[in-house]
This record gives structure tokens, sequence and C-alpha cells, in this order.
């Protein structure tokens, strides 16, 4: 298993050294794009977004850049495995599907993570903002994390029984710029309830209040846990969805179609 995780990181800085124009210039278009996101949301706001709704739409962009790399990679690299027709050799591999699979979504969370530093560095550099982070916010970031590979298994699974998923990802993807939008803190209790079991949600919650107050960890132990359970409940979600599809694509005998 060390071999395989070795060989998947290997190829990843392979194809990132090769193509480093690519990577640079993603970096240039998610800042550049922030930055518009920005401009258009002080013209809606008639002024300019300062403190905690600049802050709020930082960290809504990190998380939605984590969803967008770590689902679009999981699902576009099946979609070209299949129409490559490699995907059935890596059924075949002695690891199995599933334990592959999972290592190369760690180290797509890997890449994505370097991935989004630079992009935050870029932005914060650009509006001049400033974040009080502390190691502590790693604990929500983390979670996040997880969630993430959850729905990069999710997606996965969707593309290992259709193959062709390029327009459902595009609706999974930027869906997701619209579910953290929606206000589920100050919608009301039944709002706020159906927020806790919402992908990213609460570690979205949770990074807001410990980046606008000091104690915020201290007083968010209730945040804190349904970030937990959300984790877990995507976690199982993602796993179990993934089990399902291997078994009817298998069933099936279309792994190898495309």
């Amino acid at each position: 298993m060390r071999i395989a995780l070795q060989s998947e990181l290997r190829r990843t800085l392979l194809l990132m050294r090769r193509y480093p124009t690519e990577t640079a210039a993603q970096i240039i278009l998610a800042v550049v794009s922030f930055y518009a996101l920005a401009l258009g949301g002080r013209f809606m706001a008639g002024g300019t977004l300062l403190g905690t709704r600049m802050t709020d739409l930082i960290i809504g962009y990190v998380l939605w850049m984590l969803v967008l790399n770590t689902v679009g990679d999981m699902g576009f690299g099946i979609a070209e495995e299949a129409e490559n027709g490699t995907l059935e050799q890596l059924f075949l591999s002695p690891l199995g599907p599933l334990r592959l699979f999972m290592m190369r979504a760690v180290i797509t969370l890997g890449t994505s993570l370097v991935f989004i530093i630079c992009v935050l560095i870029g932005i914060l550099l650009l509006t001049g903002i400033r974040l009080r982070l502390e190691l502590v916010q790693l604990i929500p970031f983390s979670l996040a994390l997880l969630v993430a590979l959850a729905l990069g298994l999710l997606v996965a699974s969707l593309a290992i029984v259709f193959k062709r998923v390029s327009q459902a990802l595009s609706i999974i993807q930027f869906g997701f710029v619209f579910l953290l939008m929606i206000p589920f803190d100050t919608g009301g209790p039944l709002l706020a309830f159906v927020g806790h079991f919402v992908p990213l949600v609460p570690m979205f919650s949770l990074l807001r209040q410990m980046l606008h107050h000091p104690a915020g960890f201290a007083g968010g132990g209730l945040l804190l846990f349904w970030s937990m359970v959300n984790t877990l409940v995507w976690l199982l979600v993602g796993l179990i969805t993934f089990q399902q599809a291997t078994n009817a694509a298998r069933h099936h005998g279309t792994i190898g179609h495309y």
C-alpha cells in the first residue's frame, strides 16, 4: 500500500511539474475571480465590504475552492480513466477500488490544500485583509477536509456508474456557492437544524465564529459537535455509496464501458 501511495504521489507531482503554467494560471484565475466577486458584492451592497462581511466571503470562497478541486479532480479523473479504457485495470488492482480511490482522494486533498493556501495568500495580499489565524482553527478545517473527501467519493460513485458526469459535476460544484450563501444560522430553528446536516455548513459557521470572536472556540462547543456529526454522516454516506456503486458496476459489467 505504501508503494501504491508513493506511486500516486509521484504521478501527481510529475503532472504538476510537467505543466507548471497550468497550475500558476489556476491560482491566478482563482485570486482574480475572488477579487471580481468582492467587487460585485461591493456594488450590490452599495459600499465597501469590510470587517466580518469580507471575512465571511473569504471563508466561504476557500471552502468552495476545496470542494471545487476535490470533487472535480475525483469526478473528472474517473471519467478520464473510463474514456481511456484504464478504469477496469484499477478495479483489478490488489488493493481494490475503495483503498485505491481513497489514496487518490488523500493526495488530491493534499494538493488542493497547497493550492488553497497559495490562493488565500494571494487574496490577502490583494485585498489587504488580515485574518487572525490560530492553530485551533485547524480542527474545523480538518473536518471540512474529511467532508470534501466524502463528497469526492460520492462524485466518484456517480462517475463509476454513469461515466459521463461533467454536467452533473458542474451543478454540484457551483451549487455549493448557493448553499454557503443560505443564512442557516439566522433563518429560524428549522433552517438552522437542516443546516447542521448540509455539507460544510457547520464548519463554515464555526470558522466564522472563531475568526470574529477571540473566544469563538470556547463558545462554539455546540457547533463543534454538529461539525463532527456532519463529518461522520457524510463519510458514512460517501463510503456506503461508493461501495454500492462499485458493486452495481461489477454486477452489470459496465466498469470498462464508456
